[in-house]
């Protein structure tokens, strides 16, 4: 993959499940992946979590994702609209996992996003229809990429036109994929 706006606007979502929940997250570009301020997050029950819901669900987070690092113009990024996007996404975050740990009753929002398996996508959609897929590995409370020479059957490719139905099964693979940080 190349640098992040190398090839035009990157849009991010995270997809996550627990034995409790499936989450899926619009990521937005600001010199990292952040939670996005504009863009669709929602979680249903694991139970709940079909193909088509999975796939309906994270191609919307990906198509409401913001690349603000190629709306403001490559770096260095003006710090007073970093920061103003900070004030704005910080409630927001804690909102969407308060409802999470309120629903699946966790001690607190760290707790909720704990024990999972987590995707990453990504989709530069200026240059292709396809959205990478990317398993992660759990460590402890946070997920990781693999290294390269581990990756191996780790990254799956969906096409955004895709069915709900089809691109959540892509999706789920890469999931199944996930070395979680369940206990």
């Amino acid at each position: 993959m190349a640098a992040p706006g190398a090839n035009g606007i990157v849009k991010y979502a995270h997809l996550i499940r627990t034995r409790k929940y499936v989450a899926v997250i619009s990521m937005d570009n600001r010199g990292g992946s952040y939670f996005s301020v504009t863009g669709w997050s929602t979680f249903i029950d694991r139970k709940e979590a079909t193909p088509q819901w999975i796939g309906k669900n994270l191609m919307k987070a990906l198509r409401t994702s913001k690349d603000l690092f190629m709306q403001w113009g490559k770096y260095p990024l003006p710090q007073d609209k970093i920061d103003a996007e900070r004030k704005k996404s910080g409630p927001l975050y804690m909102e969407f996992w308060g409802r999470v740990r309120e629903k699946y009753g966790f001690k607190d929002w760290r707790e909720a996003q704990t024990k999972s398996a987590l995707v990453f996508a990504e989709w530069e959609c200026e240059q292709t229809d396809q959205v990478h897929l990317a398993a992660s590995k759990g460590r402890g409370t946070s997920h990781s990429a693999w290294y390269s020479n581990e990756n191996h059957g780790k990254v799956f490719h969906a096409s955004i036109s895709a069915s709900d139905q089809e691109f959540g099964a892509v999706a789920l693979q890469a999931l199944d994929a996930c070395q979680p940080n369940y206990a």
